[in-house]
């Protein structure tokens, strides 16, 4: 049986402030360190990273960094540390978050990738698509802008790939914000499996709802802090997804760090959770 390994990822937030009693450069160490380890346990062929390396835009508290004091963090974690996130061989896809509001011609200069993108991985085609891609190059601070999927873009690249299942990717999915054509198209094309965004930090499987495709909806969780009230139920981790000739499977791995949350110390042990099967 054929089998195809994939990582998927967001929300790194390469920030100064480090999280949870851990600086930003041992906490991105720890990346590379848990995407070795995982490759060794089980190779896989690509790392989908899906937004957020930083908080180069943002609108509270300290404000952006971008914008502040023209410092771009997404540039320096892709200097630091791009190059050794996976092994050679490995590909990888580097997509815009709301906290990455760089025009096209900006962020391909800081990253060397485009804000949206697709790559074919065994015989599915990942589209990646720029969900906050409206109001770039922005003068103030600011979260993004929502703009939904380009429904046009999409189309193109199942027209490109014909032979091709398909998985859509991005920042995030906002369906009360979508348009009608992308739940039209979640509704009527039978070759879109699910959906992996991140943005809430949370893991967890949902759907689209019955009106939209009720196609199942992956979240990726985080790489930085818990979007839940309660961060054991969402510590640091990453989503694999398996594709074999029989279906798809999914969970979050949660590797063992060491958190510190207020003044109480713990550490948590290897674990999956939020687990996916479809079968085709």
């Amino acid at each position: 049986m054929k089998r195809t390994r994939v990582i998927i990822m967001s929300d790194i937030h390469y920030c100064e402030s480090g999280w949870y009693g851990v600086s930003r450069d041992e906490k991105a160490n720890e990346l590379c360190a848990d995407l070795k380890c995982e490759y060794e346990r089980d190779p896989y062929s690509a790392l989908l990273l899906l937004g957020d390396y930083s908080l180069d835009h943002w609108a509270w508290s300290t404000k952006g960094t971008y914008l502040t004091r023209g410092v771009s963090d997404t540039r320096l974690f892709r200097e630091r540390y791009l190059d050794r996130l996976v092994p050679e061989g490995v590909e990888i896809r580097m997509i815009a978050g709301n906290h990455e509001q760089y025009g096209n011609e900006l962020w391909q200069e800081l990253t060397g990738f485009k804000r949206r993108d697709h790559i074919v991985c065994g015989d599915v085609l990942f589209i990646l698509s720029d969900t906050y891609g409206g109001d770039l190059d922005p003068t103030e601070h600011s979260d993004g802008t929502y703009c939904g999927a380009d429904v046009e873009d999409i189309k193109r690249l199942m027209a490109e790939y014909p032979d091709k299942r398909v998985i859509l990717c991005a920042h995030w999915f906002d369906m009360k914000l979508e348009s009608e054509e992308f739940k039209e198209l979640l509704r009527t094309e039978d070759r879109i499996l699910c959906l992996f965004c991140g943005h809430n930090h949370i893991s967890r499987v949902a759907t689209t709802g019955e009106e939209n495709g009720n196609k199942a909806i992956l979240y990726t969780g985080n790489f930085s802090y818990s979007g839940e009230k309660n961060i054991v139920r969402c510590l640091s981790g990453f989503r694999e997804l398996v594709i074999t000739d029989e279906g798809i499977s999914s969970s979050y791995i949660v590797p063992s760090h060491s958190y510190k949350v207020s003044e109480v110390r713990f550490t948590n042990e290897y674990t999956r959770q939020d687990e996916f099967e479809m079968e085709f």
